[in-house]
């Protein structure tokens, strides 16, 4: 089996499962509990915390880190969250082009409540600042932006978006960092809102997480009893917790080098690409993602006859609605006929360059068969 879908999906490392299992047979107190056990389970708590802040550069007099299970759920949480704390601030919410599904669905969610909901204009570059700039007024409570774009691996220019947004008042930002993490050096420390999730770079599925400043209020979700955020009530996943904190640790400590590596399968998975004629690269300087186009070759059908010969690889981002054109490839080369033929390879630190060879030679044989 040739897995070729990692920006979907990485495999969940030894090293998280065993910390882990470490976690939940060692501090078995609940967290909120006053007896001894609990007060471990408290102390073990803050241990682990005080690591992910330090491997992600926090400053814990600005920052604060909120656990949840997925980033869809860290999306929807920063989202409804500053919707209702700050309703009175303004009715406007700017977005770019590019975002995950968790973040349409909700402002589709909230735009029965009144909300103005407008695209940024995004080119090859990522989102248009000037274009941002334009649209930005102290009726805007919420601009969203993701750090890398997971259908073509285009990275955004976050910071000048900051810059921006940082002029009002008012004005809120969330950047789902969800590609980013783990990948490429981002400096959260600058940011109001960030969400990911660990299971892109080792970690479990199931969870998640949003940094936030302290300075800002949310609206919870979910509402109950204490727990180790005002913002997400329920018992403490100290185990889930734990396993963050290993998968942080390791893609931080291997992430240059990791990088490196991606970029030399990158290389040579451009360089075999050319020996397809009518073929489009979609995607840019990322070397996690690349986004290719073969001519009168629809996605949905070189992906499943991939498939059928045991190579994984995504039309779209895993959670987007099947069997329609690419939204960022759309937004890009306003093409549709390009986009309903897009389709992703996502790489990582694991890849053969044996099975970028097997992903050639299949897609050759699909062509030569008359397919097309």
């Amino acid at each position: 089996m040739v897995y070729l879908d990692y920006a979907a999906n990485y495999p969940t490392k030894k090293e998280v499962l065993d910390e882990l299992v470490y976690c939940e047979t060692n501090f078995i107190g609940n967290y909120n509990s006053t007896h001894k056990l609990g007060k471990k389970s408290f102390d073990k708590y803050l241990e682990y915390n005080n690591k992910i802040m330090n491997i992600l550069g926090l400053d814990p007099n600005i920052h604060e880190i909120i656990y949840t299970s997925s980033a869809t759920e860290s999306n929807n949480l920063a989202i409804k969250g500053i919707i209702e704390s700050y309703s009175g601030t303004g009715k406007k919410i700017l977005v770019s082009e590019f975002e995950h599904n968790s973040i349409n669905a909700a402002l589709g969610y909230i735009k029965s409540s009144g909300y103005d909901v407008e695209f940024i204009a995004s080119n090859i570059n990522g989102v248009d600042i000037d274009d941002l700039r334009s649209k930005m007024s102290n009726s805007v409570v919420l601009v969203i932006c993701s750090a890398v774009d997971g259908e073509t691996g285009l990275i955004n220019n976050i910071y000048a978006i900051n810059e921006v947004v940082a002029e009002y008042k008012n004005a809120h930002l969330l950047i789902d960092a969800t590609q980013a993490i783990g990948k490429i050096n981002v400096n959260l420390n600058q940011f109001e809102m960030i969400s990911f999730t660990p299971h892109k770079f080792g970690g479990l599925t199931g969870t998640g997480v949003l940094v936030k400043k302290k300075s800002t209020i949310l609206t919870p979700l979910f509402h109950g009893g204490l727990s180790n955020s005002l913002y997400r009530s329920g018992s403490v996943p100290l185990g889930l917790i734990a396993s963050i904190y290993k998968s942080l640790e390791i893609a931080y400590n291997n992430m240059e080098n990791n990088y490196i590596y991606c970029k030399e399968i990158n290389k040579y998975l451009l360089d075999r690409l050319k020996e397809i004629e009518n073929l489009k690269i979609n995607s840019f300087n990322n070397p996690y993602i690349v986004n290719i186009s073969i001519s009168n070759i629809k996605s949905k059908d070189i992906v499943e006859f991939l498939s059928q010969n045991d190579i994984c690889v995504s039309q779209k981002s895993a959670c987007s609605i099947k069997n329609t054109p690419s939204k960022s490839i759309n937004v890009l080369y306003k093409d549709k006929k390009r986009a309903l033929e897009s389709f992703r390879i996502s790489l990582s630190d694991l890849t053969l360059k044996d099975e970028i060879d097997e992903l050639i030679n299949t897609i050759k044989r699909y062509i030569n068969n008359g397919k097309i």
